[in-house]
């Protein structure tokens, strides 16, 4: 009966003060070949991390082969459990054979006497993972796909029990790369090993894993097998991009493609959007709205907002207001003469208060020209005004005919459908 691998229990972990894993569960079994997506920043390497005791957890359990990871014995921790890194440091000069025999370290004697299964092993990995060529040469004077090759041999030669790998094969040329994952399958299906691959190729880890965990801030958004992660809606939202997902006609494996159309569609649109912002939520709107090829304008944002230096940065043009104080007329006028020119407005998660309360205003006035509006929703947690009147605002327009938005990703098909329309 298979083994309990690596299993998470409500685990929360980060930095100091800044929390990047979020109430994360799940448990990989002995012998699974698992991948680990999301797009980034989404707490991989955190979570690799965390799993190998590196960081401790600000909540919940960590188990390896059911024991608690932060109470095993470094030595016997290292016999269970190898991590390749993206990168290795080594300040000093180490050859390629000494970086590969450290991976015998923690299994050394007493004495620190080098046995001849120590040597195999060494001499094993490094033919493995094709460096035996190199094992006199400098470390350092090794390109960046030979060094990740060297330190996958390093971690090969622990011979451990699981092997987590954090993007560790993204800077090998094809066939390394493919000689690589070919060794991990090997190990994989003859040794029962277990394996745990940080990847951003999606397509390459569905021909290969078990099973997937998709992770998006911090959270582990869902667990399963290709076909049951691979789903476009989620993984459009998760990477905030249109994403396809077919089935290969000769090999049966799934596909995941970026929308071709998508991509022609960001030439030239010929389609104007104002967006009302502050605070920094506007500066992912401005990108994505640009990369997709839209015109954009903004405000009416303070000088000193940060998303009105965004948008001096991007060239867009912007209505400004002195800081602290009251939206004028000749702003508001602005604004509207703005919202003339544009096909849609957006209004972005942007908290309100008694200061910019006039933008929501001045999104009415756009929906009663006969303007798309297209609102983020959650304004119940971000109105600071007296007598929640952002919210009446909101409701208001959405009773009138505006429409709601969570993600980029759903913003973008509203205004795919409103200019296809």
């Amino acid at each position: 009966m298979k083994k309990n691998a690596l299993t998470f229990r409500n685990v929360s972990a980060g930095y100091k003060h800044r929390k990047v894993l979020d109430n994360v569960s799940f448990t990989i079994m002995e012998g699974e070949f698992v991948s680990l997506i999301g797009p980034n920043g989404c707490g991989k390497s955190t979570l690799l991390k965390t799993a190998a005791a590196l960081l401790k957890p600000l909540s919940g359990v960590v188990e390896l082969f059911a024991q608690d990871v932060h109470r095993i014995k470094p030595a016997l921790r290292a016999s269970l459990l190898g991590v390749v890194p993206q990168k290795i440091e080594s300040p000093m000069a180490f050859t390629v054979n000494q970086i590969v025999m450290n991976g015998r370290i923690s299994s050394l004697g007493r004495w620190g006497i080098v046995s001849t299964h120590d040597h195999d092993l060494v001499e094993r990995s490094m033919i493995y993972t094709d460096v035996l060529e190199l094992r006199e040469r400098y470390y350092t004077e090794l390109s960046g796909g030979e060094q990740q090759r060297v330190a996958l041999a390093m971690v090969l030669a622990q011979d451990p029990e699981i092997i987590m790998l954090d993007e560790s094969i993204s800077h090998l040329d094809i066939n390394h790369r493919q000689e690589v994952l070919q060794i991990l399958m090997k190990l994989n299906r003859e040794k029962q090993m277990t394996i745990l691959l940080v990847s951003h190729d999606l397509t390459l880890s569905a021909s290969i894993s078990d099973r997937f965990l998709l992770m998006d801030s911090g959270r582990l958004v869902k667990a399963g097998t290709p076909a049951e992660v691979l789903e476009p809606e989620l993984l459009s939202t998760v990477y905030n991009c249109d994403l396809r997902v077919q089935q290969d006609p000769y090999t049966g494996y799934l596909q995941v493609l970026e929308a071709i159309d998508g991509l022609n569609r960001r030439k030239k649109l010929n389609r104007n959007v104002h967006v009302i912002a502050g605070g920094g939520s506007g500066i992912e709107l401005y990108r994505r709205l640009l990369i997709e090829g839209y015109e954009v304008t903004t405000g009416v944002l303070n000088r000193l907002d940060s998303d009105a230096e965004a948008a001096r940065a991007l060239n867009i043009q912007v209505v400004l207001e002195q800081p602290f104080s009251p939206v004028s007329a000749g702003a508001i006028a602005e604004a509207l003469q703005m919202i003339d020119s544009a096909d849609t407005v957006i209004l972005s998660h942007v908290p309100i208060g008694s200061g910019n309360l006039v933008n929501l205003q001045i999104a009415s006035e756009a929906l009663k020209r006969g303007k798309t509006v297209l609102l983020a929703t959650g304004m119940v947690d971000r109105d600071y005004t007296e007598g929640k009147a952002a919210l009446h605002l909101v409701t208001g327009l959405l009773m009138n005919g505006a429409f709601g938005w969570q993600s980029i990703q759903e913003l973008m098909l509203h205004l795919q459908r409103h200019h296809q329309n």
